[in-house]
């Protein structure tokens, strides 16, 4: 049980890992829109194309929950890890 524990703890923590990546992203990506431009339409213009007003809220709304799959991953890669140390 305990090498299960310890290979499920690695597991857990590599997904938590590329999910941290992938939060990260995200969350300059939001950043990045929400900054850009506004053009006579009330829209985000970047100089080639327009993203609709409010979807840098999306992007927030779905970097927020790719960091609180990030702690859970690493909640429970924490847990087993205490787990298989005994």
């Amino acid at each position: 049980m305990t090498l299960r524990s310890r290979i499920g703890s690695i597991a857990l923590g590599l997904l938590a890992l590329g999910l941290a990546m992938a939060a990260a992203l995200v969350s300059a990506w939001a950043i990045e829109k929400a900054t850009l431009p506004f053009n006579e339409e009330g829209n985000h213009f970047d100089g080639l194309v327009v993203h609709h007003a409010g979807s840098e809220w999306v992007m927030a709304a779905l970097a927020l929950l790719l960091w609180v799959l990030v702690g859970l991953a690493g909640w429970g890669a924490y847990r087993l890890n205490r787990r298989a140390c005994g």
